[in-house]
């Protein structure tokens, strides 16, 4: 049983669209991930966001040339969202000003569900 809860926006729906036509796993990859997380054991980037490495059971590989998934953790409800997702072969690594972004409009979804 996780130990929070996980929601998916509507926004990293849209983002990991592309991913999992290539990679038929990465969905439950992400859930097996999320079920697992452990706040002391992951990247804190601030701001109650977290970046995870993402081991991908498509690629056959380990976590340093998979994936990245940026979460962020609603720790008084125990409520896990993943902002957004990058494969570690096409970049590098993320900005600041794109976790921004993608934590305001994942932000702008959850107040909406919540009216």
């Amino acid at each position: 049983m996780a130990r929070h809860q996980i929601w998916f926006s509507e926004h990293f729906k849209k983002e990991i669209k592309s991913y999992h036509k290539k990679y038929f796993h990465l969905i439950d990859d992400i859930y097996e991930t999320l079920d697992g997380f452990d706040k002391r054991r992951v990247d804190s980037l601030g701001k109650s966001v977290y970046k995870i490495r993402l081991r991908s059971r498509d690629l056959g590989r380990g976590k340093n040339k998979s994936f990245r998934l940026i979460v962020f953790f609603l720790e008084i409800d125990q409520l896990l969202i993943p902002l957004t997702i990058y494969f570690k072969g096409d970049k590098v690594n993320i900005f600041l000003s794109e976790i921004n972004y993608h934590l305001s409009l994942t932000i702008a979804e959850l107040e909406m569900r919540e009216k």
